[in-house]
């Protein structure tokens, strides 16, 4: 096995780590809303968990690349030039996705949870066009909605009736709302370090890639009863 090939395989194994961290952080806020109240698009703790980060940008955009990247490093028929090619290209798809990923985690991280940011916790007021990303610039990352007792809009109708009206209510829902803002934080802030990491281990992949392409790679095949050690 040459080293282009040994690069390759730790760099597969690591995109399939990460792949699988990044599904299983996406999951989270989505098993803990259904889990509340035992309805799955009732009551979400952000918009972005929807937008899927993890299980579309940083698993299936980054899965194509694990499988050629741990097939290109196998005696078979992937373990070649052109199979060392392919897996530096899917490994560009795979860049594309965990971008996607830590982008969007990065804007939920400075938008916090959707109690906190709209004083709400239903679907009508997610927005899920693009062009809200277009703000990006513009978002700031103080963390006041973590850091405050409360994140809930002082002049949200359902805060100050619960407020005014149910005080046993308002005790019950402060508690939900630090759960929802830890869970917010720690998948979030998770996925966008996972992004990042994903970033590193592809951008690494399409240089292993290329010098398999370019260096060729080992191929352990039988001639005539005897054990021939070639290049591919």
């Amino acid at each position: 096995m040459t080293c282009t090939e040994k690069w390759s395989s730790c760099n597969g194994f690591s995109l399939l780590v990460l792949a699988l961290l990044a599904i299983a952080l996406n999951l989270t806020p989505l098993v803990a809303d259904y889990v509340e109240d035992g309805r799955l698009f009732y009551s979400p703790i952000s918009c972005y968990e929807w937008w899927l980060p993890g299980l579309v940008g940083g698993g299936l955009l980054v899965l194509p690349a694990v499988s050629l990247t741990l097939a290109a490093r196998k005696k078979g028929s992937c373990n070649s030039r052109t199979g060392m090619l392919s897996s530096s290209l899917f490994s560009v798809i795979s860049i594309l996705g965990s971008v996607y990923c830590t982008v969007i985690s990065i804007y939920a991280i400075g938008k916090g949870p959707l109690i906190c940011e709209k004083g709400s916790n239903t679907l009508d007021h997610c927005d899920y066009t693009l062009g809200k990303l277009s703000a990006l610039q513009n978002l700031t990352f103080d963390l006041k909605w973590f850091l405050n007792d409360t994140c809930i809009p002082s002049n949200d109708n359902v805060t100050v009736f619960a407020r005014n009206m149910l005080p046993d209510f308002e005790l019950d829902f402060a508690i939900d709302v630090d759960s929802q803002k830890i869970i917010h934080l720690t998948v979030f802030v998770g996925l966008s370090i996972v992004g990042l990491l994903q970033a590193i281990v592809a951008a690494s992949q399409i240089v292993a890639g290329l010098f398999g392409c370019l260096c060729g790679t080992s191929k352990r095949g039988r001639t005539n009863g005897s054990v021939n050690y070639g290049y591919a």
